[in-house]
């Protein structure tokens, strides 16, 4: 606010007020003091045109001053107003970064009223002297001293020496003096009732002498001040008081509310913006109106000063100042002019003039937060020890994962050290560090296998997606298969080879296409049971990924035919057994089909009708319960073939394979009553033999020896002998059969089984058991899956055995697998069959592994039914 009256020619002293304000609601801005001395409203109390730090003056023409009120966030209104309108997200961070701002600003703010005024009060909100203003002074000197070159070319631009012939040489008008005002408290009613008015002015005198007595040796211990007064930032009065105190009075229940205010600071702001109407001037109490004459005395006495010739007796000793010292008086518009000037000097940096204010700013910022400037030490002396501390023992390659285990234990070994601020905006460099290392060359291919391993390689690209929509980010990686470096061992389909394979990462490489290729290696090849498969008919078709729900378009040249082309494996570290000469081969077909055939043959047992299958749509993995009905897979994950015939098994010898444990590769009798049962002989399901387990007789013969005209006491006692086994597998190649859950055949010194085929017929037997081999580093056990399930057929039996696969691999919470030939399966008569359980489980989306719980594991199940019979129609 400014006062137009009067010609403003005048020379004019400067008066401005800095300084804090206390938390009471009458005097939460300190300009409540200029009010009383110039007794009119000219400062509004509680009126805030922004959020930022400002200056307000007021030209007080009848006794030529002017006064600066500056405006900052030390003001309780206006800091309660700056946190009202603050975002409710701010974060500590940027609650520091906004102090930090708001502290540089005020200094830059008071070093133009330092620059610019005569007499520099210095408002306190209590009767204690604040230690934190040496700092302040200091930041504010050095300030000075920094931005002084570009604060004379400012000056001097605009002409002012000739025109108003004034000495600016030193870039302010003088040396001002500092006055310091304090507030001293209290509650209304207590002693102006008591009549104590002359010991509460003593009090307050000597209270007064105190505190110059403190200000004066705190200012001169700490260098402040000093017989120089020329390069002071400021001065005080050698002669005359320094020091006055307020009286302020206020209501007995607002004692002690500062953690109040500061919890309610909503409800605070309102009511003070409801109360802005109040003046300091209307109050009653004659104490107020006695501080406020007082006070104008003592500021009269020092503006009589500075406009009769300023001071020459100020400082430590009084001494008289230099020759060089400039005094400087100057008119309102000179006035206006110099302080415009000076003010878009620091709030202008950008152009190239101003390199030098940029410079002092860096300094401020730096001076300005030394808690920061600890922070920002710390952190930055500690930042490239937690790399290292990273970088210790760290392996050539690893998985996400692995990185991030790190890296949260050196952002905690690196909290242990940093503080402050600047730990934030630290520990982000320390993790976009550490995060590149591990992206230079030390990045572990993140895929899985299909057993759970990750892949060793370090980051690549798979063979075949080269043509991806990733390729261009990707176009820098190698090319390679992924490799869990970890080898397994594995038999055939049929079980004659025992090949050594790698730790799958592809659905058909583990459940197709190593079988394919190992059964490349047998000179006598088995005749396979053909299960459906997906089979185009069309030469462009839209195909829909079931397991996925994602279409793609396949373009085809031919009609899509059978996948049943096999990689190519090594012939390395295998085993050939029970492999028939090449001359007996034609021979040993004959034998099992009862014609003559080629090698490649492809028997159906049934005459079972399958649905007919989509040409469409496919599978996205393998069948099960859950999956679409009427989609096929592409490529066959089970297999079902003949070796040979009955009288190639001798059950005294059991099956002549690589890899069987000892005595643990016999076969298990299956002795069936045909006569005995009483369900429909027609039950494809199985239910013939379900009820010939409950049914069962204790006398049995065998159907071979009544057909030769052994004489039987009835017919009901005809029996026909079936061998059957379920074969696990660990993956070290080691092979047992076993006769029930969990529990493995038990043979006799002469090769005959102790154990009866329908205790196995009537279980669910466990999909994983333990194997008797343990891992030698840890001891703990290596688990076998059922891999096989072994039928030998008499020849012209009058019933016929059936199979009827069905696996639950995960517990009871996951589907039902089962070939994709749904229907049980109707074996031949005088062969040996053997069906290969899938190595993997795949319901379209992820594969099921082996539950690590035991309890879990017990719930994998091999469904009963497994082995049944029919009678022939």
């Amino acid at each position: 606010m400014v006062d137009n009256s009067g010609t403003k020619v005048s020379q004019l002293c400067v008066v401005a007020l800095i300084g804090k304000s206390t938390l009471f609601e009458q005097q939460c801005n300190k300009s409540w003091k200029l009010n009383q001395v110039i007794q009119t409203p000219a400062f509004k109390e509680h009126s805030i045109n922004n959020n930022e730090d400002d200056f307000e003056h007021y030209y007080d023409h009848i006794n030529n001053t002017i006064y600066i009120h500056l405006r900052s966030f030390h003001d309780t209104y206006q800091l309660l107003h700056l946190i009202d309108n603050m975002n409710d997200d701010t974060s500590m961070q940027n609650f520091a970064q906004l102090w930090e701002n708001k502290q540089a600003n005020f200094i830059k703010k008071c070093l133009i009223c330092f620059l610019l005024s005569h007499i520099i009060i210095i408002s306190h909100s209590s009767h204690t002297f604040d230690l934190n203003y040496l700092r302040f002074f200091r930041i504010i000197e050095l300030l000075r001293h920094k931005s002084k070159p570009a604060i004379l070319d400012a000056i001097r631009s605009l002409n002012l020496l000739k025109e108003a012939d004034f000495n600016l040489t030193d870039g302010r008008l003088c040396v001002p003096r500092a006055l310091f005002i304090f507030e001293n408290h209290h509650h209304k009613g207590n002693d102006a009732l008591n009549g104590n008015d002359r010991d509460d002015d003593q009090k307050l005198i000597n209270m007064a002498h105190n505190l110059e007595d403190t200000i004066f040796n705190a200012l001169r211990y700490s260098y402040i001040i000093s017989n120089q007064t020329n390069s002071a930032l400021f001065t005080i009065a050698h002669k005359q008081p320094f020091v006055f105190i307020h009286r302020c009075y206020k209501e007995s229940s607002s004692l002690g509310q500062t953690q109040k205010l500061l919890g309610i600071l909503q409800g605070f702001v309102k009511q003070t913006k409801e109360s802005s109407s109040s003046s300091n001037l209307n109050r009653s109490n004659f104490h107020q109106q006695d501080d406020a004459h007082a006070f104008k005395r003592f500021l009269f006495r020092h503006i009589e000063d500075a406009l009769t010739g300023g001071w020459s007796n100020d400082g430590i000793s009084g001494g008289a100042r230099s020759e060089t010292s400039s005094f400087e008086l100057c008119t309102y518009p000179v006035w206006i002019r110099l302080f415009n000037s000076i003010r878009e000097l620091f709030e202008t940096t950008s152009a190239p003039t101003n390199k030098i204010m940029r410079q002092a700013f860096g300094m401020l910022r730096a001076n300005v937060d030394p808690d920061g400037k600890l922070s920002e030490t710390r952190c930055k002396k500690y930042l490239p020890l937690a790399i290292s501390y990273y970088e210790e023992g760290l392996p050539a390659r690893y998985t996400q994962h692995f990185h991030e285990q790190r890296l949260q234990a050196t952002i905690e070994y690196f909290a242990t050290y940093a503080r402050g601020s600047s730990y934030k905006r630290y520990v982000q460099q320390l993790i976009e560090q550490c995060t590149q290392l591990w992206h230079d060359g030390r990045q572990l291919c993140e895929a899985t296998s299909l057993t759970g391993n990750s892949c060793k390689n370090e980051l690549h690209r798979v063979p075949g997606e080269e043509d991806s929509t990733d390729a261009s980010n990707s176009a820098h990686l190698p090319t390679r298969a992924h490799n869990s470096k970890i080898q397994l061992m594995a038999a055939s389909n049929c079980g004659q080879i025992l090949q050594e394979r790698e730790d799958p990462f592809d659905l058909k490489e583990a459940n197709y296409e190593f079988y394919q290729g190992v059964n490349k290696m047998l000179s006598i090849k088995p005749i396979y049971f053909e299960f459906p498969i997906f089979r185009g008919n069309a030469t462009s078709v839209e195909v829909v990924r079931a397991g996925s729900k994602q279409k793609s378009e396949i373009k085809l040249s031919n009609p899509v035919t059978d996948l049943s082309g096999a990689s190519e494996l090594s012939q390395s570290k295998s085993v050939a057994l029970y492999s028939l000469v090449p001359n007996e081969e034609g021979q040993a077909l004959d034998n099992i089909t009862g014609e003559k055939t080629d090698t490649n043959k492809i028997v159906t047992c049934t005459d079972d009708v399958q649905p007919i299958p989509s040409t469409t749509e496919y599978l996205d993995g393998m069948s099960h319960s859950d999956s679409q009905p009427g989609l096929l897979p592409r490529f066959s994950s089970w297999s079902l073939c003949c070796i040979g015939r009955a009288s190639d098994y001798v059950p005294t010898k059991g099956l002549q394979q690589p890899g069987f444990l000892t005595n643990l590769n016999h076969l298990i009798p299956w002795d069936i009553n045909p006569h005995n049962n009483q369900a429909t002989t027609n039950n494809a399901g199985g239910g013939g033999g379900a009820q010939y387990h409950q049914q069962r007789t204790t006398a049995t013969r065998s159907y071979k020896n009544n057909r030769r005209g052994a004489t039987s006491s009835s017919i009901w006692d005809v029996t026909v002998r079936v061998y059957i086994g379920c074969e696990y597998e660990c993956p070290r190649g080691h092979r047992f059969l076993c006769s029930s859950p969990n529990h493995v055949i038990r043979v006799g010194q002469n090769g005959i089984v102790k154990d009866d085929g329908a205790k196995l017929v009537r279980s669910d037997m466990p999909l994983y058991t333990p194997c008797s081999c343990r891992i030698s580093s840890t001891g703990a056990r290596v688990w076998a899956q059922l891999m096989r399930a072994y039928v030998v057929t008499p020849s012209s039996p009058p019933i016929q055995c059936v199979l009827h696969p069905q696996v639950v691999p995960a517990g009871p919470n996951s589907p039902t697998f089962f070939p994709s030939y749904t229907q049980p399966i109707h074996l031949t008569d005088d062969s040996i069959w053997v069906l290969r359980f899938p190595f993997i489980y795949h319901d379209g989306e992820k594969p099921l592994y082996r539950p690590q719980n035991e309890e879990d594991i017990s719930q994998c199940l091999v469904l009963r039914d497994l082995f049944s019979w029919t009678n022939k129609s």
